[in-house]
């Protein structure tokens, strides 16, 4: 649990190096490389890191959640924080109704803003660059979208705060990166060696096909049902078993803009860069044939694995090798912001949760009590923080 909020960060900067150093096109398949909801017209590439850093600024009262060396947390000023995460549509908005996680939350809120006092000046700079165009897309946005202006008024967020988060997020983003490049000198060979060990199937050279029908869109949110989208794909299947033209069915029926218009096409891809579900699938499925179809996170595709090549690690590339230091060094950094956050000595105080009893009717709604699952929807938008 203690280093589970800082996982997002550790993915972020690992995926952009990775991205930066891979050839292929990644826009469906690529783990959680899109900006997550339809807020996205707010967004710098910063969006998705919000999630886990940034302050409140001005503080305006309210009862002390947490102590530290250095202050305090205010109950406002962390509704605040959280209100500004719904509003980038993050995940850790959803969290925060879990005691355990929030106490988490609260706690790397706290590093990360102690930490940005050590960014230099030139990074602070190139952060209020980024906040001043944040500023003017959520001026236009709040505007524009009344349950945006809305759920602001009812949070108690101004603009300026918002962008004030905003500017502090970018600041960490910039501290976290060059924590990562601090220690990617320091990762060995034999850490190398060992890491590629604990998978080695994630560096198989893979040549796929596939038709995706949507159930989720990463920045609009649920496009069908399970059952919809599954009844779909098995008429693709079938239609493809039939002998149907995998170009002309992509073009028809693929929710994929990464490669409908190439017949569905992934050339020569290394698997550890697909989502769960479907790099699963290439790795297992017999070669040449049409399996049944396969859930990912996005939907269920029809897929067609053209070749599959194991490779060793001996013939692992410079770019592949630099992806796995770029893990193992953020591994590092997280164990880095781990004793950080010990010296600081922080104590949560979160409220007393009430009783299940207390209400004294044992047939009370289940829905009134927030959902514990980590697996429930995604953060809610400001229309329905709004309701």
């Amino acid at each position: 649990m203690r280093t589970l909020y800082w996982r997002s960060w550790r993915t972020f900067w690992y995926n952009t190096k990775k991205r930066q150093n891979q050839r292929g096109n990644y826009k469906m398949l690529h783990h959680k490389s899109m900006p997550y909801r339809r807020l996205a017209m707010l967004t710098l590439a910063l969006v998705m890191l919000v999630a886990l850093i940034s302050a409140c600024g001005k503080k305006d009262g309210g009862t002390v959640l947490a102590t530290y060396k250095g202050g305090e947390v205010t109950d406002k000023e962390f509704d605040k924080y959280i209100a500004f995460q719904t509003i980038m549509g993050n995940q850790m908005a959803m969290y925060v109704s879990i005691p355990q996680f929030k106490e988490q939350i609260v706690k790397q809120y706290i590093i990360s803003k102690e930490l940005i006092k050590g960014v230099s000046e030139e990074d602070k700079k190139k952060a209020k660059t980024a906040a001043d165009t944040f500023k003017k897309q959520l001026e236009t946005a709040r505007n524009t979208q009344a349950d945006l202006k809305q759920h602001m008024e009812d949070s108690d967020l101004s603009v300026k705060e918002a962008v004030a988060l905003f500017q502090e997020a970018s600041e960490f983003q910039s501290y976290y990166a060059a924590k990562g490049e601090e220690f990617k000198p320091k990762v060995t060979e034999d850490e190398i060696k060992a890491e590629y060990a604990k998978d080695p199937s994630d560096f198989n050279e893979v040549t796929v096909r596939h038709i995706l029908i949507k159930v989720n869109d990463p920045q609009t949110g649920p496009v069908r049902t399970d059952e919809e989208a599954l009844k779909i794909a098995k008429e693709v299947k079938a239609k493809l078993d039939a002998g149907g033209d995998w170009k002309e069915l992509a073009k028809q029926y693929s929710e994929d803009d990464g490669s409908k218009e190439n017949g569905g096409l992934y050339e020569k891809q290394k698997a550890g860069g697909w989502v769960a579900g479907f790099k699963e699938a290439a790795n297992t499925q017999e070669i040449g044939k049409i399996g049944e179809p396969v859930q990912s996170e996005f939907g269920y595709h029809v897929m067609k694995v053209e070749s599959r090549v194991a490779t060793p690690y001996e013939k692992l590339s410079d770019t592949d090798k630099d992806g796995i230091r770029i893990a193992i060094a953020s591994v590092k950094v997280n164990e880095f912001l781990t004793a950080e956050q010990d010296k600081l000595e922080i104590k949560v105080t979160l409220p007393e949760e009430p009783s299940p009893s207390a209400s004294g009717t044992p047939s009370a709604s289940p829905s009134a009590s927030p959902s514990a699952s980590p697996s429930a929807s995604p953060s809610a938008s400001p229309s329905a923080a709004a309701k």
